[in-house]
Formats: structure tokens, sequence, C-alpha cells
């Protein structure tokens, strides 16, 4: 990165164009056509989506069973015989893994490994080894996502998500590079200020942009700048892919309605464990053809999201705790026809909480900024019990006034007695992978 960080943009933009150009030849090919030809028939099927996953899961338990170490003796110790019904297999949490990540690889090593790791919100990160045809897969179910958002080849897309494409100490636009053979211009999360977002919107309508693929928090700070200044955005988008963190419906209503397009929004993790994607209806779908899912009551009408790999056999996690909440839906069907399983909404991770005055944990602190006028962003940090910092992104219509309601949103959200700081800053704190986690609690609290 500090070499890339010397060179003039014109080369940084080649650089990003050859090695995005590289991982296109690696990724979208044939192969990956042909596996996005095969799951595109499992939409409207239910005979055909439950034979696939149906053969899906057999052969990832039997891999499990014949050439790993982890699953192998564990169910022999546990059962006295082998099985192939997913209900024998232990949970598995990250705790569990990081104690047993040799054992869970297969004894069949794939040529290509590919290793990453997770963004690490949560604590220390998870190194995840994938085969080559892994991230063949992901790129099908990927490629599919695009098309139900209207994506057609040769479409312009922007890209805001947590890249270090513009070196951080950069204080001065341009604060996006281009990457030429995906047509696609890609904006640094990381220099979104409030004197930036202009040239940010101005940047995508020059390009000339279709797609917007983002994280929530990056486009809906740009959605709040519109509409703190009673615009739209100033050009034609088919529509804003979201992903990474968790959309609220406040942020989904002003993305929508300042982009004037719809947000289909795709929950994952980087274990591969799971996929739920929004349709046109905006109704989140999940993909049973990507994994198999359980949900785990853990109270309040909230679902714990568990999940079994499909996608790779090489480091097969079953039956893995995400740590990942959300609400099911009543519904059975979709007005899009397509027979996958429905949730209401996804709650995203259990730590995005911080401590409300009678020491209970809190949620959803969105909501404190309803009817706020003039904030961009907020951010929750909590170090004492009785005590937290709102951290605003605002622009001129954030006044005293302002200021109070937001005080007063907090104080009936956690309690009367709540000490509240309200702090405006340039931007907004951001993980080593771009996101900007809701709530930062820094303290152990119980009641």
């Amino acid at each position: 990165m500090l070499i890339y960080s010397r060179l003039p943009i014109f080369f940084q933009n080649f650089f990003i164009s050859t090695r995005s150009l590289i991982r296109k030849i690696i990724r979208d090919n044939e192969k990956s056509d042909k596996i996005c030809s095969d799951i595109i028939k499992n939409e409207y099927s239910k005979e055909t989506s439950a034979q696939y996953a149906r053969s899906q899961l057999d052969s990832v338990l039997k891999n499990a069973l014949e050439h790993t170490e982890y699953y192998g003796r564990t169910l022999i110790k546990t059962h006295n015989h082998i099985t192939s019904s997913i209900d024998f297999y232990p949970y598995l949490t990250k705790d569990i893994l990081r104690a047993n990540s040799y054992k869970i690889s297969s004894r069949k090593k794939p040529f290509f490994v590919i290793s990453g790791s997770t963004s690490g919100t949560t604590g220390s990160p998870l190194t995840i080894p994938q085969s080559l045809d892994s991230v063949i897969r992901e790129q099908a179910f990927v490629t599919r996502m695009l098309k139900w958002a209207g994506y057609k080849e040769g479409d312009k897309r922007a890209w805001i998500r947590g890249d270090l494409i513009v070196p951080i100490n950069q204080k001065k636009p341009p604060y996006w590079r281009y990457s030429w053979f995906e047509n696609m211009i890609m904006l640094s999360s990381f220099h979104m200020t409030t004197e930036a977002l202009p040239l940010y919107i101005k940047a995508m309508v020059d390009y000339g942009v279709d797609i917007i693929q983002a994280y929530p928090s990056s486009i809906a700070t740009l959605a709040k700048y519109l509409e703190s200044k009673g615009e739209y955005y100033p050009g034609t988008i088919k529509s804003v892919i979201t992903s990474s963190e968790s959309i609220s419906p406040e942020d989904r209503q002003v993305i929508e309605e300042r982009f004037r397009c719809k947000v289909f929004d795709w929950y994952g993790q980087f274990e591969r464990v799971a996929a739920i994607a929004n349709c046109e209806h905006g109704r989140y779908h999940v993909l049973t053809d990507y994994s198999y899912v359980e949900f785990l009551d853990v109270g309040n009408g909230r679902h714990e999201i568990v999940g079994t790999t499909y996608n790779n056999l090489y480091y097969p996690l079953i039956r893995y705790k995400t740590g990942d909440h959300v609400i099911l839906s009543k519904d059975k069907e979709c007005p899009c026809g397509r027979v996958y399983p429905l949730v209401e909404r996804i709650e995203g991770r259990v730590v995005d909480h911080v401590y409300a005055a009678d020491g209970h944990k809190v949620y959803a602190l969105d909501q404190c900024v309803k009817g706020v006028e003039g904030v961009l962003g907020s951010q929750y940090i909590q170090d004492n019990k009785g005590e937290i910092t709102v951290r605003i992104l605002p622009n001129s219509l954030f006044d005293k006034v302002q200021k109070d309601k937001l005080t007063a949103n907090v104080k009936s959200r956690l309690g009367d007695e709540m000490i509240v700081n309200i702090a405006a800053v340039n931007k907004l704190e951001r993980t080593k992978s771009g996101k900007v986690r809701q709530a930062i609690c820094n303290i152990k609290g119980a009641l």
C-alpha cells in the first residue's frame, strides 16, 4: 500500500484496473456463468430448488465426514456411527472454530487455496481458506443478484465500500479511482466529509453511473445530504445494492426517495454460510440454493442465523452460528413469484448495542435521529455506565433546537438519567474494512 499511495493517480487507476481484470478472469468465467444459469432455474420451481439444495447438502455432509478430522471424529465419538443427517452435527461457534480451525480443513487440499479473513468488528478476525471453486461459485450468486437489480452487461457501476483505493492521508479530491475493465468508479468510504459529499455526487453523475453498490452507511450519508438540500440525485440510477451492514427502514426510505430507485439489500458473510437477498418488491429471500439455513429462537421475536455452507468443500462450516439475527416473516409467498423462504427484516449483530440507564441492552439506535434535521450520520459510543456520546455528521440545519431534540430522543430510548453528550464530527469512525458500526460499547454491563 505504501508504494501504491505514492503513485500518480493515473497509475493508481492502472493498478486497480489491472488487479480487477485478473480477478474478473479468475472469478467471472464460463464455469461461473454455467453455475449462474443453473441456480437461476431454482428461482420459480419449488421442486427444482429443493432437489438442488438436497444434493448440495448431501455432498457437503459426505465430504465433511470422509475428509475432515473435526467432523469425522466428532460424530463417530458422539454417535458411534456415521450419519448423513444434519441434525446429528453439533453447532459450530466462532470460539470452537478458532480452537479447531486446522481440523476443519479437508484432507483433499485443492491446488489453489485463497485465504481471507472476516472484518473482526465483533472481536479478533477469523481466517477462512477457500478453494478457487468456492470463489467462482460465490461469483455466480453475485451475478444473479446483479441481475435481480437490473444490471446488464456494459452498465456503469459506482462502488462505495471499504476498499483503500484512496490513500488515507490524502486531503484533496479526487477521492475516487476507476476500474476501467469493470466500467466502475470506486469511491472511498474513508473520505466522506461534509465538504466532500457534493463532489461524490458530481463524480457519479459525470461518470454516468447506472447502478450503485455500497455500504448502507455510505449511501445513506449521501442520500441524507441530498435530503438536507431538498435535492434528488441528478441522474438516472437503475438500483442501489447494499450489503455488509444492516440497513434500517428509515435509511432505505431516504435512499430510495433521493436516488429515485429501489434498494436491493444483500446479507452475507465472509464465512459464506448464509445469503439473504432483496427482490424487486423489497422482500428478503433466504437463498436455499446458496446454503442450508436454520433459525434459532433467541427470544423477543428474534432468531439467530445458523448456516451450513454449500460453496466451500475445502473448509466446510456446518451449523455455524453467525451471531446475526432476523425477524421471521408471516408471509409464505412473495409477489415476485420466487420460491425462496422470506424473513421480515435482518436485525444485524447481537453486539451492536449499548446499555440503558437501568442496565438493559438496547439495539436499533437509528430511531434516535428520527425527526431530527441536519444529521447525515450518527454513531453511539459508550465507555461508562449511565453515559453515552453520540457522534453526528451534521450540516447547517443542525442547531441547538435539533441538538435538544436529539438529546431528548436518546433519553427517551435509554432513560432520563442517561448523560448524553453530542459531538459534531467531520466524519464518522470506521473499521479497517470501512464500515460504520452503529454502536460501539466498551463496557460490560449487567442488570
